[in-house]
């Protein structure tokens, strides 16, 4: 038991503590807000699409191919979506709050906090998380622009599905997804110097992602809108995590596939949802409370999971 608890605490624990250094870091003025965008511009652009080019590449194609499981990814988001936006109308009284309530339970900030956890758990991506990410954020997207449209009754409802095409066929991580996807089928051989090269690029990635997330940390924002946001933390690091794990123990999925799903549904709120929320006139202030919340606390219940999973021997 307490080997497990252990072996937990050094899963969650190393991403949580980096995070930290990056909000001590940023209260000492050691990095500045220049820094985080900068930091930012170069995981999104280089640092994560090389690396996703890299873990795609070198994965066996037949693992990645499982389109029961990329259904059941999908249908899960939806369902979330309809659970959080049905358990609104329960305990959020203003409409305007409603959007970014339903947002912030759901939309799981999967390539940062996501992606580092499935690295300290299997020590790699694997096959399957970088296409993971290729079929829900295109989701994530249309379903926000569906969640606030209907939740402000100043705005009409456009989902221009071209518009959402185009957004992400020039995602630079879905290229380097797909172009890596690419190199696997044609079995192309990278020289080494390029690959080495390539590898002091794509270890910038984590560490850096996680740095930039605990210097946007702003304890003090938790407090403008406390319960709402306590109430949607629940539902994003428990409840809905919760439900996607046993549906997919009694949909007969194996453990490393459960691992996953959890991790998607289970991970703390993504920090673009603050941008999203704010660029749909939404409640901005709200998301970036939920942001805060699932961030802080995640640490808690990805421990919690973690042991769990560890105690029932799928890890």
């Amino acid at each position: 038991m307490v080997d497990n608890l252990m072996f937990s605490i050094g899963i969650a624990a190393p991403i949580f503590l980096v995070m930290l250094a990056g909000y001590m870091l940023k209260k000492r003025n050691w990095i500045d807000h220049d820094f985080v965008k900068s930091a930012n511009r170069l995981i999104f652009y280089i640092a994560l699409p090389i690396k996703l080019f890299n873990d795609v590449r070198a994965v066996d194609l037949s693992e990645i191919l499982d389109f029961g499981f990329y259904v059941f990814i999908m249908s899960g988001v939806v369902l979330s979506v309809v659970f959080a936006w049905i358990i609104s109308y329960f305990i959020i009284n203003n409409q305007s709050q409603r959007g970014a309530f339903i947002q912030g339970s759901f939309r799981g900030n999967f390539l940062y906090v996501g992606f580092s956890l499935i690295e300290n758990i299997t020590g790699s991506l694997g096959a399957k998380a970088p296409m993971m990410l290729a079929v829900t954020m295109p989701l994530y997207n249309i379903l926000a622009v569906i969640i606030f449209s209907f939740n402000n009754p100043n705005r009409e409802v456009k989902v221009n599905l071209k518009d959402s095409l185009m957004e992400l066929a020039k995602n630079p991580m879905i290229i380097g997804i797909f172009a890596g996807f690419l190199a696997a089928i044609a079995d192309i051989q990278i020289p080494s110097t390029i690959l080495r090269t390539a590898g002091y690029l794509e270890a910038l990635a984590t560490p850096l992602a996680l740095l930039s997330i605990g210097a946007s940390v702003d304890v003090g924002v938790i407090f403008n809108n406390l319960a709402p946001a306590l109430k949607a933390t629940a539902l994003k690091l428990v409840l809905i995590p919760l439900l996607a794990v046993m549906a997919a123990w009694q949909m007969g999925f194996e453990s490393a596939d459960i691992i996953l799903i959890y991790i998607l549904f289970g991970v703390p709120t993504a920090t673009v949802s603050y941008i999203i929320a704010v660029g749909m006139e939404g409640d901005g202030e709200l998301a970036s409370s939920i942001i805060m919340a699932t961030t802080l606390l995640s640490v808690i219940t990805m421990t919690a999971f973690v042991f769990i999973f560890r105690t029932i021997g799928m890890i």
